[in-house]
């Protein structure tokens, strides 16, 4: 493999192209391949996974209300969807990993310990009593703590429940893209446990047979943890024949064994056009997104660079323009702003809208 064909085979890995057709990927099915799949924009992340299973954002919608998928902190920071019954092991990996990051950020709103566990146990009342809560009303049960308003109150005191495992979102909003708090012992009845070596060896062995070809500073960079223990992992499941090394341009890459295979089967739907959501992983799956996404054009998708990416148009393999819908409800569906000189075929892009799960 050359490095003109790395978007390509990550398109493949990820299931943009060449699986979802088989009508066998399912919601559950398609978030467990990929590990945690970015979620800051619910309703874009949704799509993500629709777009994965060859399905409807309804028939995601479901698969979160009926437990299969739950959303939360699960790295860096960042909250992203994930397989419910892996949420406990996850969190063995990173949970306290990032409190430590943020604890200082805790003291400066007045967090301390005592009232992440009162926090605790008014969730825990709460919920039991009343059922799966909306961010306000988890906030509202919170008011006897007098913690104050600020956001900084807010977020803080609910990650940090959420990075301890005690509480995730569960089930969706009713007619919204949000979801309301569970508690996590009782909505996760059956979760998969595994010791911290076997656990960080199962995550990289879906983050590589899922986004390869990726490099070591890729899954470091992905998880949020130290390159040694992410090399020694890769490293046991290379051993394990699970996944391959190979070199690409000098530089040592992770795939899944059969890749090169698919990748020559799948070929002729390499260049197909994909209107993807903003948060997508095929942009934010890796430290280095040049493959997919031109340096130069970074800037075009996340403007001001504050961390809120836009959705981008894929053609080719490549990120060739960002796209929004048409506001209006007749005529074009799409508002496309190509990158530089690039040409992108309007009409094709249509077409694509027209049985797109973002616009069903």
């Amino acid at each position: 493999m050359d490095s003109q064909q790395v978007s390509a085979a990550r398109l493949i890995s990820q299931g943009l192209i060449g699986s979802a057709q088989s009508g066998t990927v399912t919601a559950l099915s398609a978030v467990r391949h990929l590990g945690c799949v970015q979620a800051q924009a619910l309703g874009g992340a949704l799509v993500s996974v629709a777009l994965r299973t060859g399905s409807s954002v309804a028939a995601i919608r479901e698969a979160m209300d009926s437990g299969d998928i739950i959303r939360t902190w699960t790295q860096r920071g960042t909250i992203h969807l994930a397989a419910a019954e892996d949420l406990g092991w996850i969190l063995g990996l990173t949970g306290q990993r990032t409190l430590k990051a943020v604890a200082k950020r805790r003291e400066v709103f007045g967090i301390d310990d005592a009232m992440v566990d009162d926090a605790a146990q008014l969730a825990e009342e709460t919920i039991r009593a009343h059922g799966p809560l909306t961010r306000q009303e988890l906030l509202d049960a919170f008011e006897p703590l007098q913690a104050g308003e600020e956001y900084g109150h807010e977020r803080y005191l609910i990650t940090t429940l959420a990075l301890r495992n005690i509480i995730a979102q569960g089930p969706m909003v009713d007619g919204r893209d949000d979801m309301r708090y569970v508690l996590t012992a009782d909505w996760i009845p059956n979760p998969v446990e595994l010791d911290a070596e076997a656990a960080l060896h199962e995550w990289m062995r879906r983050y590589v047979l899922s986004h390869g070809p990726v490099t070591i500073d890729d899954a470091a960079r992905w998880t949020g943890l130290p390159k040694t223990p992410v090399r020694t992992a890769i490293a046991a499941a290379v051993s394990d024949g699970e996944i391959v090394e190979i070199s690409i341009d000098g530089r040592e890459h992770y795939q899944a064994p059969e890749l090169e295979d698919r990748l020559q089967e799948s070929q002729s739907q390499a260049n197909e056009l994909l209107l993807l959501p903003g948060f997508d992983e095929i942009i934010l799956g890796y430290k280095d997104r040049s493959a997919t996404l031109d340096p130069t054009h970074e800037k075009l998708v996340v403007p001001g660079s504050n961390g809120m990416f836009k959705n981008t148009l894929i053609e080719g393999t490549k990120a060739r323009a960002t796209w929004k819908r048409s506001p209006r409800k007749t005529g074009p569906r799409l508002i496309i702003e190509p990158f530089d000189n690039n040409a992108v075929d309007h009409d094709r892009a249509e077409a694509v809208a027209a049985s797109h799960p973002a616009f069903a």
